[in-house]
């Protein structure tokens, strides 16, 4: 198996490397002044990300819905996860409110922003831990009240241990449907203004479609989403439409040919 070990460790070899050269994110310090959003505009200004993302200027209102559309490794899922900084772009701005995110303390970002994504899977632990990941010490009544939303009262009932009970890593042993209504879940605790939702409705069931159809269609903050169903398409007030990096706006006739697309 010398063969097999030695292509493992090339694999794991480049994944160290790579994850060494990452650039740190800024604003982990508590000098820096948290975000005060009370509308949830997100503007980008001429970001971009080295061979992924270019010149992407483009704004989101408050409580609107943005879809983004476009081709496989368009750079859709990129450019969600530089509006929930996760990565920062090399260039160019993304702003909540007028507030540059970069100079925002990193922790209330967080609080602002839940986003739903196959890049942030469940983690090895509790359903507990999972659930009150982004708000360990939220109160009762807001673990109640995401419960009900994504109708996991029903789910978690039919645990021996309840919210004690221990996911593998990456939730492997609840079914894809589960997985994704914890997750949103976990995005919506403490009610944040920006809910940002990264294609998980591909393989969904028919319980977690109705979740996040209500989810969608209740959310009071804006969203923003990456999705190939026509239905939630239609119901986005505004498409962006993403190819090899470039951001073009879709406009009234040309709209419906690329949901169709």
């Amino acid at each position: 198996r010398v063969h097999e070990y030695l292509q493992s460790y090339r694999v794991s070899q480049k994944k160290i490397l790579e994850f060494l050269q990452t650039k740190p994110l800024q604003g982990h310090s508590t000098t820096l002044p948290p975000r005060e959003v009370s509308e949830g505009v997100v503007s980008f200004e001429r970001v971009e990300l080295l061979g992924c993302l270019y010149g992407i200027s483009a704004t989101a209102p408050a409580g609107g819905r943005v879809a983004l559309t476009g081709p496989n490794g368009s750079g859709k899922s990129t450019l969600l996860h530089v509006a929930a900084r996760l990565i920062d772009p090399d260039a160019g701005r993304v702003l909540i409110d007028g507030q540059d995110l970069v100079r925002c303390n990193l922790e209330s970002v967080r609080r602002a922003i839940g986003i739903v994504s196959p890049d942030l899977p469940l983690l090895r632990g509790s359903v507990g831990y999972n659930l009150r990941y982004r708000w360990p010490d939220a109160p009762d009544e807001e673990i109640a009240r995401v419960r009900e939303l994504c109708d996991l009262d029903e789910l978690i009932s039919t645990f021996p241990e309840g919210e004690k009970h221990r996911l593998q890593e990456g939730g492997q042993n609840l079914s894809l449907g589960q997985r994704h209504r914890l997750s949103l879940a976990r995005a919506l605790l403490g009610d944040p203004v920006i809910l940002i939702v990264d294609e998980i409705d591909a393989t969904l069931d028919p319980q977690a479609a109705r979740v996040l159809d209500r989810v969608l269609d209740g959310f009071p903050g804006t969203i923003l989403m990456v999705t190939r169903s026509e239905i939630r398409l239609a119901k986005a007030d505004i498409l962006w439409h993403l190819e090899d990096g470039f951001m073009t706006k879709v406009e009234n006739q040309a709209r419906e040919q690329k949901i169709r697309r």
